[in-house]
């Protein structure tokens, strides 16, 4: 056959100087599109043969269609791995992802070409849009052939290809037919001769200038006299035609072979039609000679010359020979590779299968779940969903339980796949089982597949669940389970029984009870995981009560059953349970339990989870020192453990400790970070994070206007965000002066004692609330906020769980608001104490925001001296930071006090007078002066002060008067 690239010069020179700009540190994903055998694979190999003489690497993957390959297979096939490079699966695969990118990056620029992937596994593509996410300046070129229509496609390419599609990197480079004149080049040159243009246009018209198409004709016109030139009608025809050329023998092993995939081993095909290998080898050369099949390695593998060859051949089987061929297919793989077995499970699975048809299903259940399990184990959550779909369509007629462990199995897939709804439904239809059979282990092991994710009613299936596995396997009566396993009868809720099929009677779902009953028949690890679970979907619904006693039960349970899984658990329930200010203690001996767990069992995803909850209680305990260096421990544990989420932490972590030190750009920049990167992950934690941060640096240097936004509805629904939906855009709008506004959105909050608080936002509820009656004069809710924050006056303020900004110690709100309440000398001895403990840890925005306020109280109090020496030494502290609203709080405390030590009594009165508006004739008869008199009052006040007219004198008393205490109207930037 002809190798001559025809046609295709314009395209290959587009390709061409995408390669030399990616080489150049500008990374591209080509989708390159267009129908079968259009020359998709072709432009590619030309490319790569290209780079390679530029000194570039190149690597070479093709997805096949029928999905018998392990999971990642384009992966595999790049790095030639046999498995992927998983060190721990509980690390997530970002950090597989990570790994494949990594592999991507060297010395020399990479050239990637990824052949027919929309028949790739989901997971590999997946991988594949992480990467392209990752890219910055790396010498990286991918080059994606894909077919141009979704019927042709998988799942997974229909589903990521719109995402890649919108990526910055990507292009797209659409193929189609060649030009008349190219494509007569291209019939003359498979045929060998000269083609007439009779013959010609009629090709043309036919293929549509489809190169693939082209050659097969011309590849019949060999030999043909020019009058007796025929054109078969269909590409099928082609097919059949160019098969009648070769041997019967040569015909009957590519029939057979068309039902393995486009690329197979010999010696498999050769136990498809009963013959030895070394029989067979005649066939093959025919076969090969006839450009049917291509010669893939040295080591017993052939391909169809293209798809669409083994499409045509496969489309020729009657459904009995397609049956017995599978049945064959299985069978041989069995006998050929029984040492390796993992490696063809998806092989084995896809043939028991369609020749399952002939009456046993049990091996293309049992393969297909082996498969799957050797997809989740690697971290391919899609193709594992999708193999234990072809297990469950063949467990009919076996026991209930087995179904209903692969139901929770693909529901553990899907739901590790991020695929919610399809989890929640396997879970349910898994429940149902339980019910009917009896069987309260599946019910509790129901219970345990999904976790909260912040969704009222998913949250809510997931507590209904454990308290029913809790209190079902209580009160069950003695009787046998349809796997033979011993339960006891009880009940359910009717509402998800189904009636009279269900062992169970109704039983009130009410965790105390749930409590109560969590001794029976159930292992005290599956109990003490189910309380755990319990506790933590009641903390995202709000459900403060109970989740102290089912967290300590919880915690109770572990520790006497000594499962290490089961500790973890429960720590982390107990952990969501004493996130108050008052468990403070508590917090620190279990953030020391999940360290001392993760560095023995050498799990530091697990010993992450105990620095950060470390970290929070530094916080709260004001020691930022002792936060940096816990930092560091993080970083490593993040590090170790990858994926995003733990970066996230990271970044989170550092972005409020900056913010804390008065480093406000540093924060802000991390802050964004953080913000992308959980956008990217669609994660909701992410929002709440980055607007707490926003506002908390607002609060010291000026509000951008996004600060006033009110949160979208769907990011306001979870209980954790209900309050600060509101109180969130209410405090900037109340510290920048638009009071109506702030109070609209309090008082639709109702009176504070009727509040739902979640213990965590204690100290940052209080003083946020109390700031904004602050400004709204509400004193008798300042009062309130006040008793409620006087309790942990050795505290700071921050959220008790996953904190994310810092708000300085308690000391410094409670000093506010006694001075709001008139109480001076409260206000004065608090705001000393906040002053020495900011100076103390370091917070400088806040050492700046003590100084000031209480550089307003001594003012007020009459310590004119001491009031004004704060505010000048701390004024260009303010103004290095940059602190806007409180550089000119302090200018204006500073005017008012030297205003006071220079200007007498009476002068001040005629400050006040003037700036009301009167002349000087209306300042003497309201003091009873000369006019004179109070001319020479007014010339004194504008020497005294420098100023040099009367509008100044006004600004001046204005500007004093606001200094001291008020804080609406300068924080709005």
């Amino acid at each position: 056959m002809s190798t001559e690239f025809i046609g295709r010069e314009r395209e290959l020179a587009d390709l061409r100087r995408r390669w030399e700009q990616a080489a150049h540190g500008t990374p591209r994903l080509i989708i390159c599109r267009g129908e079968a055998g259009i020359g998709k694979t072709r432009l590619a190999s030309e490319l790569t043969t290209w780079v390679r003489t530029r000194g570039g690497r190149t690597l070479w993957a093709r997805a096949l269609e029928a999905r018998d390959a392990p999971p990642f297979g384009l992966w595999r096939q790049a790095f030639d791995a046999s498995e992927p490079d998983i060190e721990d699966p509980a690390t997530g695969r970002t950090r597989l992802f990570d790994g494949f990118a990594d592999r991507l990056t060297g010395d020399e620029p990479v050239l990637l070409v990824l052949d027919d992937i929309h028949w790739a596994d989901e997971p590999s593509l997946l991988a594949l849009r992480h990467i392209v996410r990752g890219w910055r300046e790396q010498r990286i070129l991918v080059c994606a052939n894909a077919r141009d229509t979704s019927a042709d496609a998988e799942a997974g390419w229909r589903a990521v290809a719109p995402e890649l599609l919108r990526e910055p990197v990507t292009d797209v480079l659409d193929l189609t037919g060649l030009s008349h004149g190219s494509s007569a080049a291209c019939l003359s040159a498979a045929a060998e001769r000269a083609v007439p243009e009779r013959i010609t246009a009629a090709a043309y018209r036919m293929s549509g200038g489809n190169p693939f198409y082209l050659r097969e004709l011309g590849r019949g016109l060999r030999g043909a006299a020019g009058d007796e030139l025929r054109l078969p009608a269909t590409l099928r025809e082609v097919v059949r035609g160019r098969l009648a050329t070769v041997p019967p023998r040569a015909q009957e092993l590519l029939r057979a072979a068309a039902i393995l995939d486009d690329a197979f081993p010999v010696a498999i095909a050769a136990r498809l039609i009963g013959r030895p290998v070394l029989e067979c080898l005649p066939a093959l050369d025919a076969a090969v000679a006839s450009g049917l099949l291509v010669l893939e390695s040295p080591g017993g593998t052939v391909r169809f010359t293209h798809a669409l060859v083994r499409a045509a051949l496969h489309d020729g089987l009657s459904l009995q020979q397609r049956v017995l061929l599978h049945a064959r297919a299985a069978r041989a793989i069995e006998e050929l590779y029984p040492d390796a077995l993992d490696q063809h499970a998806a092989a084995l699975a896809r043939h028991y299968a369609e020749s399952a048809l002939a009456g046993d299903r049990a091996p293309a259940l049992r393969w297909a779940r082996r498969a799957g399990d050797n997809a989740l184990r690697d971290l391919a959550f899609e193709e594992a969903a999708r193999l234990y779909t072809v297990a469950l369509d063949h467990t009919t007629g076996g026991p209930p339980a087995d179904r209903g462990r692969l139901l929770l199995t693909r529901a553990t897939a899907h739901f590790r796949a991020g695929n919610l709804e399809p989890a929640r439904a396997d879970c349910l239809a898994a429940g149902e089982l339980a019910r009917r059979t009896g069987d309260a282990n599946l019910l509790a092991e129901r219970a345990l597949i999904l976790e909260p994710v912040g969704n009222h009613l998913w949250d809510r299936d997931i507590h209904e669940w454990c308290i029913e596995a809790l209190t079902a396997e209580a009160s069950l009566g003695d009787g046998d389970q349809a796997d033979g396993t011993t339960v006891e009868q009880g009940g359910s809720d009717p509402a998800l029984a189904d009636g009279a099929g269900s062992l169970f009677g109704a039983v009130d779902f009410d965790a105390r009870s749930a409590v109560n009953c969590a001794s029976g028949g159930l292992p005290e690890s599956l109990r003490a995981r189910l309380l755990a679970r319990a506790t933590e979907a009641a903390s995202y619904l709000g459900r403060w009560d109970e989740i102290g006693e089912t967290s300590s039960r919880a915690l109770a349970f572990a520790d006497r059953c000594g499962d290490a899984e089961a500790l973890v658990a429960a720590l982390r329930a107990r952990q969501l349970a004493c996130t108050g200010p008052e468990d403070l203690a508590e917090r620190v001996r279990l953030a020391a339990r999940m360290i001392d767990i993760g560095v023995r069992s050498r799990r530091p995803g697990t010993e992450l989870w105990g620095r950060l909850w470390a970290i929070d209680n530094q916080w709260e305990s004001g020691d930022l020192t002792a936060v940096e260096t816990e930092l560091s421990r993080l970083r490593w544990c993040a590090r170790h453990t990858g994926g995003p989420m733990a970066t996230w932490h990271v970044l989170l972590t550092e972005a409020a400790l900056a913010q804390a030190r008065g480093r406000f750009d540093d924060a802000l920049r991390v802050a964004g970070q953080a913000r992308e990167l959980a956008e990217s992950l669609g994660h909701p934690a992410g929002f709440g994070a980055y607007r707490s941060l926003l506002g908390t640096i607002g609060h010291h240097r000026g509000y951008p206007d996004e600060a006033f936004d009110i949160p979208p509805a769907a990011q306001r629904g979870e209980v954790r965000n209900q309050l600060f939906a509101v109180l969130g855009p209410a405090f900037p709008l109340a510290e920048s002066g638009r009071l109506d506004d702030a109070a609209g959105l309090y008082r639709g909050l109702g009176p504070p004692p009727e509040w739902d608080i979640p213990p965590f936002f204690r100290l940052i509820v209080m003083t946020v609330g109390g700031s904004i009656a602050l400004a709204l004069g509400y004193t008798t809710h300042i009062a309130w906020f006040a008793d409620q924050l006087r309790p942990y006056r050795d505290r700071h303020v921050v959220s008790g769980a996953g904190n994310a900004h810092y708000f300085g110690p308690v000391p410094l709100w409670l000093g506010k608001f006694a001075a709001a309440l008139g109480d001076s000398a409260a206000a004065e001895r608090e705001l000393r104490t906040a002053l020495e403990i900011c100076r103390d840890t370091g917070a400088q925005g806040f050492v700046v925001e003590a100084s000031t306020d209480l550089a307003a109280v001594l003012l007020a109090r009459g310590a004119t001296e001491e009031a004004l020496a704060l505010a000048k030494a701390e004024l260009p502290q303010a103004e290095t930071i940059g602190m806007p609203p409180w550089t000119d709080r302090l200018r204006s405390i500073a005017a008012e006090a030297s205003a006071r030590a220079v200007l007498s009594p009476r002068e001040r009165e005629v400050a006040q007078l003037v700036a009301a508006g009167l002349s000087n004739r209306e300042i003497a008869t309201a003091l009873v002066l000369s006019e004179r008199t109070a001319q020479n009052h007014v010339q004194h006040i504008l020497t005294k002060l420098g100023l040099t007219n009367r509008a100044q004198i006004v600004a001046w008393v204005t500007h004093a008067a606001r200094g001291p205490g008020a804080q609406a109207g300068p924080w709005h930037r």
